[in-house]
């Protein structure tokens, strides 16, 4: 496929030589292709009305007839003067079947003699036999060529070409939302076609009886043994021609194709019998109809990609995006639709732009990681297009020409696209901590920080995270999860092939100046109100002397999750308050921390000398307090005996004992404080929880626990406590790991444990 990895470079197979029996085609195509700039269509101007025709063969390289191999990549086929196709024809509708490929790849069709386009008309494993329809301009001497990426039969079939024309009565296309016009599995068949079986199929209501073609998607839903559908005239004989192949059983597969048909219809052919499914999305007009320019063709003069999802994010399972169109005054497009790497077994449905979506699919995928594409003669609205996807799967758009005419008016919102949710098993400690160490969708995190939301959902915020993407993970230094129930939601800027930080982006210089969560708590004014470290390096690598500059308050609107304001907090001092926060009926607490962690005192007894955190402050938590909710206020401080307005005067209240380091939670739980240290940070073997009665104390220890690392260089911090019980005697903590060497996958990820209450 263009763009996947492995067709990085253009590349050139061996000289098979071209035998007459069997002609086996070798191409490697470049592939690292982007998404086309929306500018400039290049096409001639010149209208052309289409003018159908019964299946008709022009290649089969089986039995080396009809084309022509002026180099070792590709086949050249001459369609002016054969099959009816008349001299002057611009562009014609075809349909190109692959036949046992020896890999998987894809086949690309474009004008004779002009360079090779960045798109694909079909794609194809190893094995397959596949079709699909294409619309090719041709070139001046009416031909066309193709090239396919590893060595494949190729049969070729004529359905119709595009004359031109200024204005004309017959051969306009009218295009509808996609209609499904016939399902062998709905009341009134209720079966599947016998192997060999022909069904008849009426013109739709709407087309007239002398409309010459119909634009349709087939679909053969699950034949017992391989076959293929053919398509052709009501009242004529099937053509050696096929529409849809199928090589295995209980497949299910799509291709669009352009019709002839007559008075009564279409006709479809079964060879292996199994559910036939008929969507239509226009037709073609006939004598009857008025003398106008409206549905005459424009020809690209070269498929053009116009959407490539491969940079950015796929459509994911349940999504939808936009996709813009760089024609003007049409109203249908042609158009490649292919499926990349789908995430699961599904679809594709492509429909005019923020319209009402159709119960109809443009393009199908029977398995996870497959690769499908389907002609598709489209609606377009004022905003282009929308494609919706079911199961996820990633979207190229290859536009090879346009109808003349005005697009229908766009009228819904926006489509949402978010990437689905991950659930596990349950939500205790042990499915916390599977979760957290799968990968996805972060493959690392720590100083894991959990707050309840008033839908019952849980916000988790995380500092230096390592985002699973599309080729690997990128690091970032915060991101978030959204949990409801057993499910979890990431929350980052960017996109699947490059997320960023979810906070403040924009000024983050990556290791160097960057922003670390704390805490926070729900607002008055019903968002999520958080607390931001500012944080600077200044030694000669990342974490070698890093500092705390400021403290910044962020606001989630709760509605999407989305950043809706950053500034500076009221205490904006590197002290951090806000390191914890929490809040009982009448006040929010916030609680200080001197998170000056590395390279600053030696650590007692290391050689070499390892310079950690600022014991002359890291052992000192105080505290301050605004009214409930309202974290826009500036904070009163406790002096050791009454609140104050002066910060200097603000006095320890979390027990030092001989914790060198206090990175202290507190959370307020049915009338008490609780709070969770793990000892010493990066270093110590202890968690202590201990209670009181008020915010600033006095504390009392109500239990030890011992903590080992998870190897034997490893090392556990940061104890925090999550925001719900399954058990009212315990309280699930979670505990930050990494190896001292640095981030490590499988071992950095909190894991989480199972405490007493109080």
């Amino acid at each position: 496929m263009p763009g996947s990895p492995l067709y990085r470079a253009r590349q050139i197979g061996s000289r098979t030589t071209l035998v007459s029996a069997t002609v086996a085609l070798i191409a490697a195509l470049s592939g690292a292709f982007q998404l086309a700039p929306a500018g400039e269509v290049a096409g001639a101007t010149t209208t052309n009305r289409f003018e159908a025709s019964t299946p008709c063969r022009l290649v089969d390289t089986r039995s080396g007839l009809g084309f022509q191999a002026p180099s070792i990549d590709r086949i050249r086929v001459q369609v002016t003067g054969r099959c009816n196709v008349p001299p002057e024809a611009v562009a014609a509708s075809f349909t190109v079947t692959v036949s046992q490929p020896t890999g998987a790849g894809y086949l690309t069709m474009w004008p004779a003699t002009t360079s090779i386009p960045e798109v694909s008309t079909l794609n194809f494993e190893q094995g397959d036999d596949r079709a699909n329809g294409a619309i090719v301009r041709l070139a001046g001497d009416g031909a066309v060529d193709i090239t396919a990426s590893a060595p494949t039969q190729i049969l070729l079939d004529v359905t119709g070409w595009f004359v031109p024309v200024a204005t004309s009565t017959t051969g306009r296309f009218v295009p509808v939302e996609p209609d499904r016009i016939f399902d062998s599995r709905a009341y009134g068949f209720s079966r599947p076609l016998n192997a060999g079986e022909i069904v008849t199929i009426a013109l739709p209501g709407g087309a007239p009886k002398d409309a010459t073609a119909v634009a349709v998607n087939l679909t053969s839903v699950a034949p017992s043994p391989p076959g293929y559908l053919t398509a052709f005239p009501a009242g004529t004989e099937p053509p050696e021609a096929s529409a849809v192949n199928t090589n295995a059983a209980n497949q299910t597969r799509a291709a669009s194709t352009l019709v002839a048909v007559s008075p009564q219809g279409l006709s479809i052919f079964s060879k292996a019998g199994g559910h036939v499914i008929v969507d239509l999305t226009g037709w073609f007009t006939g004598p009857s109809a008025p003398e106008t320019g409206a549905g005459l063709f424009v020809a690209n003069d070269a498929p053009l990609r116009v959407r490539d999802t491969r940079s950015a994010d796929p459509v994911w399972d349940g999504g939808a995006v936009d996709i813009g169109l760089p024609v003007g005054g049409a109203s249908a497009i042609a158009a490649n639709v292919t499926l990349v790497g789908s995430h699961d077994p599904g679809f594709l449905t492509a429909f005019a732009g923020r319209t009402t979506q159709p119960e109809t699919s443009t393009v199908n995928v029977d398995r996870q990681g497959a690769t499908a594409a389907n002609l598709a003669l489209l609606p377009i609205s004022t905003t282009g297009l929308t494609v919706a996807s079911e199961g996820g799967a990633d979207v190229l758009i290859d536009l090879t020409g346009w109808f003349v005419g005005e697009p229908v008016s766009a009228f819904a919102d926006q489509p949402a696209n978010k990437r689905p949710p991950i659930c596990t098993s349950h939500w205790d400690a042990n499915s916390l901590t599977n979760f957290m160490a799968s990968g996805d969708p972060y493959v690392g995190a720590d100083y894991q920080r959990s707050f309840a939301l008033p839908d019952g959902r849980v916000l988790w915020f995380f500092q230096d995270v390592l985002i699973r993407t599309r080729t690997g993970m990128r690091f970032t230094h915060n991101a978030a999860l959204v949990q409801t129930g057993n499910c979890f939601e990431a929350l980052h800027t960017g996109n699947f092939a490059q997320p960023r930080d979810y906070l403040l982006p924009w000024a983050t210089q990556r290791y160097s100046h960057w922003f670390w969560p704390l805490a926070g708590g729900m607002g008055t004014d019903g968002n999520f109100h958080l607390f931001v470290a500012e944080m600077r390096e200044n030694g000669p690598g990342y974490l070698t002397r890093t500092e705390p500059t400021a403290t910044y308050a962020v606001t989630i609107r709760l509605s999407d999750m989305a950043v809706i304001d950053e500034r500076l907090a009221p205490n904006s001092s590197p002290s951090l308050y806000g390191f914890s926060v929490a809040s009982d009926a009448s006040y929010s607490y916030l609680y200080s921390q001197c998170h000056r962690q590395f390279g600053y005192d030696q650590f007692p007894f290391s050689d070499p000398p390892v310079y950690v955190h600022d014991f002359a402050c890291s052992a000192d938590v105080t505290v301050a307090r605004v009214p409930k909710g309202n974290f826009a206020s500036n904070p009163s401080y406790w002096n050791g005996f009454a609140w104050t307005n002066n910060p200097a005067t603000a006095v320890p209240v979390i027990p030092r004992l001989d914790r060198a380091v206090n990175p202290t939670q507190v959370t307020y739980d049915n009338g008490r404080f609780i709070a969770v240290t793990k000892e010493g940070d990066w270093w110590g073997d202890t968690i202590y929880l201990d209670v009181a009665p008020r915010a600033q104390g006095p504390w009392t220890t109500y239990a030890t626990i011992p903590v080992a690392p998870r190897c034997g260089d490893c090392n556990t911090y940061f104890a925090s406590i999550v925001p719900y019980r399954t058990r009212q005697d315990q309280l699930i903590v979670g505990l930050s790991n990494n190896r001292f060497t640095g981030f490590t996958v499988g071992l950095y990820s909190p894991t989480f444990l199972n405490l007493p209450a109080p």
